[in-house]
């Protein structure tokens, strides 16, 4: 089974995340066909704090005790929607994301908990520095060089245009512990567990 740690996006940034792709989407380059761009689903979308791939019964148990553990120990939170990114760069992009902002050390206190909770549960560590992002679109497998090097000059473009960034906050209150099932459609998620953040502030 394979699962993963998250944080929910609420209905109203889903709403904005989507008006951000079809801004985008409606960009010179990107109406090329076919798309050189996989977009993500808004209703799919979740803020990633650690991917643990395939789960034993034994690691899920650990896992949402551990995760149980640490909304114990942390307070509800405030992050917000930011600027758009990519991975690897915007000349080698992969993927294309929106930011996160707002009380990011309170998030980098959970990540860190929920990364040393994998590690003991026998996941291997993590070596990437934790970025906290929102995939918006992965590059199509057989997008041509020509159409994604075009794609990415509008889209570093709009990246440094204020305009076209979202800016909306809410206030993280529980970890999720989720199922991904692969299919023909894409990613399916089903949540095993809801681990609130219980300290008061």
């Amino acid at each position: 089974m394979r699962t993963f740690v998250a944080i929910e996006i609420p209905p109203s940034a889903k709403q904005q995340l989507r008006a951000q792709q079809d801004r985008l989407r409606n960009l010179p380059a990107l109406r090329a066909r076919p798309s050189p761009f996989r977009w993500t689903d808004p209703e799919k979308m979740h803020l990633t704090l650690r991917f643990l791939g395939e789960t034993e019964a034994s690691q899920r148990r650990q896992m949402q005790e551990g995760l149980a553990s640490t909304g114990n120990r942390h307070a509800p939170f405030r992050i917000a929607l930011s600027g758009l990114g990519s991975f690897n760069s915007w000349t080698n992009m992969r993927v294309l994301w929106v930011g996160i902002t707002g009380d990011t050390d309170a998030l980098q206190a959970v990540q860190s908990e929920v990364e040393l909770l994998a590690r003991q549960a026998g996941f291997a560590p993590v070596t990437k520095r934790f970025s906290p992002h929102i995939t918006l679109a992965r590059t199509a497998r057989r997008a041509p060089r020509d159409a994604l090097r075009a794609a990415a000059n509008q889209l570093r473009s709009a990246a440094q245009d204020d305009d076209r960034q979202i800016k909306l906050e809410w206030r993280v209150n529980e970890l999720l512990f989720v199922r991904s099932v692969l299919g023909r459609g894409g990613a399916q998620y089903f949540n095993l567990a809801t681990c609130p953040l219980s300290v008061r502030n």
